[in-house]
This record gives C-alpha cells, sequence and structure tokens, in this order.
C-alpha cells in the first residue's frame, strides 16, 4: 500500500480503536519499563527555498514554498527509568509535494500515569534532514521539543490520541534562503508496552476513632482497601467480640452498650470483590473500655458577701470521666436553690446572715458527687441623702474705661464690684465643700473703641484681677479659669436696653434719661467679666448682666472719656515749626 493511504488510513482506525471499551484490570499495576511507538505523521514547514529545476534542458531559478507533508510516519522507543522518567529514541519521514523530511532524535521523556489516561512530555536532539526538490539534500542538527496523551485500551496497547512538536533547525541554501528552518509535527497510532511491573497485591488497613472509650460509648472502626479494581463494589464483612456493629460500607459504629468495664476488644472487616474472586483482604484493630468513675464537682458563690437584696452568682464546675450527660442540683439552708450549673440567689427575702450551699452532680447512671460553699448576707445600710450644693447668686462685675492698666494691674475693681465678688466668694466656697471639682470661669470683655491687639491685652488684665480678688478672699486659683475675648461677644443695644427693662431698681424717669444715653450705656455694659460655674453633673449657671446703676460709684463705671496714646516726645529743632496732627490710638 503506498505511505500516502497509509496515512489516510490511521486517522480513521485511531477512531474506531478510540471507541473500544478500556481493558479491565484486577488490581493496579507498575506502569511499563518499554514503550514503541508507531504511528502516521504530518508534517508543516512552511518555509519558501530559492533553487533551480531543470525545464526542457534548462536549469531554471525558481522559488517554491514548502508546504504541509501529508503523508508520513514516526517510529520511537522509549525506555522507563521508573514511573515518570525514561528516555526516547525518535526516528520520522515526511514526503511532501516539494520537499522530503527525516529526523533522528533522541532525549529524556517525562510521563504522568492516570487510570485511563497517560499525558507526556519530552525534549529531543539529534539529526535532520531536508531534501527540498530545487536543492540538495542537507543533514544538520536540530532540537525537537513537544508531547502528548495516550489512552490505556489493554494491558499491553495504548492509543496515542496525538503527539505535537516543533523541530527547529539550521538547514543553510545560501544566499537568499532562509538560514533557520523551522517545523510543526503532528502524529497519531498505537504505543506497544512492554516490561509491565508485577500486578500489586490487594490489602487492607483497619482503624478505629477512638483506642479507649467508656462501656457503652461508640466506637467508629474503618477501613481503607489497597490496589482492588477501583470500578468495582467491594464487599465488608465486619466483626467484634465488644459488642454490636451497626452499618454497612467502609465506615461501621460499634454499640458497646454491654461490654464490660476495663476490657480490650477486637473488631475485624473481611473484604471482597464479587467480580473477582481472588481479590480478598483481611484486618482488624482494637479498642479497650475504660473503668466507670464517678462525676466531679466544684462549687463557689459570688460575690463572698453582699447586702441584702442583691443578687449571688452561684457556680458549679462538674465534669465526668465518662464525658456523659450531667445534671446539677443547688440546695441551701437559708432557701437559696436551683437546678443547672449557674445559679443566682435573690438575697431579698434572706435574713443577714451566713448561708450554707451545697451543690450535687448526678450523671446518667446515677453516680453522685457533692460539694459546698457559703456567703453572707449583710443588713440595708442607713441611706445618707447626700447634701446638695449651696445656690450661688451670679452677677457679672464691670469696669471703667480702659482699666485695669499696665501700669497699675490692681485698678478698675470700684467697691460696688468688689462687694459683688466679695459675696461670690462666700458662696461659692461654701459650694466648694460640697463640689471640689466645680470652677468658676471669668470671660473678660472689653468695649469695641481700641484695636484688637489692644482689646486682648485689656480683657487680660481684667480677666486677672478678677482672678486675683477672688484668690484674696480665698478661693483656689485651680478652681478659677480666665477667658480673655476682647470684642468677640458684644452686647447689643437690644440687650442693654432689656436689661434696664429688667432692672426693678430703676424708675421709669431713670430708664428714660438712659435711653437717651444709649451708646455710652452700651460702651459700659461691654466693659465687664461674666462669671460661669461650670460643676460636673450640675447644670451650668452663669451670672447675671445687671448694671449697678444704682450703686454710689455708678457715674465712675460710665463716665470717662476714650483715653488717646501718649505722643511720642519730639525734642524741639532750632526753628519752631507748628507740629502736624496725628491720630491717637483708641483705649478702654
Amino acid at each position: 500500500m503506498p505511505l500516502r493511504g497509509i496515512g489516510r488510513g490511521l486517522p480513521a482506525a485511531l477512531l474506531v480503536l478510540s471507541a473500544l471499551p478500556l481493558a479491565s484490570q484486577t488490581g493496579e499495576t507498575q506502569p511499563a519499563k518499554v514503550e514503541v511507538f508507531t504511528g502516521y505523521s504530518w508534517m508543516n514547514s512552511n518555509s519558501t527555498i530559492s533553487g533551480t529545476k531543470t525545464i526542457g534542458g534548462v536549469a531554471v531559478p525558481v522559488t517554491e514554498r514548502l508546504k504541509d507533508a501529508k503523508s508520513g510516519f514516526v517510529v520511537s522507543g522509549s525506555y522507563f527509568f521508573n514511573k515518570w522518567f525514561g528516555l526516547t529514541l525518535d526516528t520520522g519521514a515526511h514526503f511532501g509535494n516539494n520537499y522530503d523530511y527525516d529526523e533522528v532524535l533522541i532525549g529524556p521523556t517525562i510521563r504522568f500515569p492516570a487510570e485511563h489516561t497517560q499525558p507526556f512530555i519530552h525534549a529531543l536532539g539529534g539529526w535532520t534532514r531536508l531534501s527540498p526538490g530545487i536543492q540538495n539534500s542537507n543533514d544538520v542538527f536540530g532540537l525537537a521539543g513537544g508531547g502528548g496523551i495516550d489512552l490505556k485500551v489493554a494491558k499491553h496497547l495504548n492509543i496515542r490520541l496525538v503527539q505535537a512538536d516543533y523541530i527547529y533547525a539550521q538547514h543553510n541554501y545560501g544566499a537568499g534562503n532562509p538560514k533557520y528552518v523551522d517545523n510543526v509535527r503532528l502524529a497519531a497510532g498505537f504505543v506497544f508496552l512492554a516490561g509491565l511491573g508485577e500486578e500489586v497485591p490487594v490489602s487492607a488497613g483497619c482503624s478505629v476513632d477512638k483506642s479507649e472509650v467508656w462501656a457503652g460509648e461508640p466506637v467508629r472502626p474503618s477501613v481503607a482497601p489497597h490496589n482492588f479494581n477501583p470500578k468495582h463494589t467491594l464487599k465488608y464483612d465486619w466483626a467484634t467480640n465488644g459488642g454490636k456493629v451497626e452499618g454497612s460500607g467502609d465506615s461501621v459504629t460499634v454499640n458497646t452498650a454491654g461490654a464490660a468495664e476495663g476490657q480490650s476488644y477486637n473488631v475485624s472487616v473481611h473484604v471482597t470483590d464479587p467480580k473477582d474472586k481472588k481479590a480478598v483482604a483481611s484486618c482488624q484493630s482494637s479498642f479497650a473500655t475504660k473503668k466507670r468513675l464517678p462525676p466531679t464537682i466544684s462549687c463557689s458563690a459570688n460575690p463572698g458577701s453582699v447586702v441584702q437584696g442583691g443578687p449571688i452568682a452561684i457556680h458549679s464546675d462538674a465534669g465526668s470521666p465518662q464525658g456523659g450527660p450531667l445534671t446539677v442540683a443547688v440546695t441551701s439552708s437559708c432557701g437559696a436553690s436551683g437546678q443547672g450549673p449557674d445559679v443566682t440567689a435573690d438575697t431579698s427575702s434572706i435574713e443577714p446572715g451566713k448561708c450554707n450551699v451545697t451543690c450535687t452532680v448526678t450523671d446518667d447512671h446515677q453516680l453522685t458527687a457533692s460539694n459546698s460553699t457559703s456567703f453572707t448576707v449583710l443588713p440595708q445600710p442607713v441611706k445618707e441623702v447626700p447634701k446638695p450644693p449651696p445656690s450661688l447668686t451670679l452677677r457679672s462685675v464691670y469696669f471703667a474705661t480702659a482699666e485695669p492698666t499696665e501700669k497699675n494691674l490692681n485698678a478698675g475693681l470700684v467697691k460696688s464690684q468688689q462687694e459683688i465678688l466679695q459675696g461670690i466668694a462666700s458662696e461659692f466656697k461654701n459650694y466648694l465643700a460640697v463640689k471640689s471639682d466645680a470652677t468658676l470661669i471669668l470671660e473678660a470683655h472689653a468695649d469695641p473703641r481700641g484695636s484688637e491687639a489692644y482689646n486682648e491685652k485689656l480683657t487680660e488684665r481684667r480677666a486677672e484681677r478678677v482672678k486675683s480678688f477672688l484668690a484674696e478672699q480665698g478661693i483656689p486659683a485651680a478652681s478659677l479659669e480666665t477667658r480673655a475675648l476682647g470684642v468677640q461677644h458684644q452686647l447689643t443695644p437690644d440687650e442693654v436696653k432689656q436689661s434696664m427693662e429688667d432692672d426693678p431698681s430703676l424708675t421709669a424717669g431713670e430708664k428714660s434719661r438712659l435711653l437717651r444715653n444709649m451708646r455710652t450705656i452700651v460702651l459700659a455694659a461691654n466693659r465687664r467679666v461674666d462669671v460661669t460655674l461650670n460643676a460636673p453633673g450640675a447644670p451650668t449657671q452663669a451670672s447675671k448682666r445687671l448694671y449697678p446703676f444704682s450703686a454710689a460709684d455708678a457715674l465712675s463705671l460710665i463716665g470717662g472719656r476714650e483715653k488717646p496714646a501718649e505722643k511720642p516726645k519730639v525734642k524741639p529743632k532750632a526753628k519752631r515749626k507748628a507740629a502736624p496732627r496725628s491720630r491717637h490710638q483708641v483705649q478702654k
């Protein structure tokens, strides 16, 4: 049969063979030592070669593309040193319309045996020959890399579904021709196996989840069969001398109810393959029962003493060597009782004194244990009503214009305002005796006639003057906090007018005269220090802003004009000239 005909028939044969049922094996076998592959191969070079062709007795230059070689074969042999690694000798011949290609390659192969398939990869190198029709044959060293996958169909036969390789070689035909020619080779065929390993005998391994249990506690044995045919359903026959086997399959339960305590027992299994009478394996494991011990319990009361009416937590730590269910009961000489590991006793109806408590645990075999504790109930103490802090009468204090000055830091507090601060100090000392964490916040203000920097310094002096005066009256400095606010919080004319309306000491006529001088009154009302009480847990209390119109020194506070800044002294020159007018810095 022509080689090309064989090439066309191989794919159809591969399809038929791939549909055959896989070979049945009794147990697991080691992969073959020797694999021989023979099959159809297709190659595509896809390179362009220049040369000459004789036409009518004349050599004519021509260029031809080396397309696919549809006829070809590959024969290779592999020897494997172990389950995965081997050495492969590969030969092939391919026949195209305008070229032939042959190769003999050798190199390592790695396979990956599975139940039904065997993928592989290899890297090969060796002799390659390219024979184009328009050039002489060229023999060079070439490299090939690739792999494929085999399908297991019988004990000594696999079908190679596909083998794909990339072949790289340096075929040099001179100028105008490629220096390197690479090829793609695809093959499929039969793999004949030899040197199969011996069939591994079947076996079984037994184990139990617990080697020591309490009588009545279940044991779960299991078996792991080895080298049986994975397609077959196995039969498991279990037996034990330490109870009753429950269930079936490769894992069962042994009910040890009725087994004697402190004894050793065996559990065994016989594994068979109903479809292969030769596949038989047995194994056994053992377990022991422990001698049953009574439960244990500890008992504690927390707290150890409590005022009558408070709760007492009685906690029990109970355990059983067998790990079975437990019940806990709490009894006492004072009436405290309950069920469970945590009992809360209400002491509202318990008389003051010591109360003895007993905690008892019972297991599922009616074995018991007890422990005791105690707690003390204290009589209700006489409740003392906390003394509320005394009330405070807070009033804002006022300063005359520009007071105090930098030269006289203690000036500015007229007699009426000192008397207000003396009253505040007297009441606040009593307040501190009840709430020592209370503080007085002193917020100083100024009217808006001065510069921002001047007003800030002025309000600092006013706040510090009030603080020093209160300290002189016995108020701790730590209980006083100062804030210099400058002109940040100015009272509006409406607010000042309202405070005049709220002042019961002013007559209607006095109010009328004051309203005619509102600008002066508003300025005076903003030259003040507000006092605020800050006590944690108590409401904040702010001072009332009642200008002392009825005080004997009220005119001293209201009166006074803006004090200009001092002019720098100018040394007179020889010839006197009129001094230029200068702007004055406003002071308050």
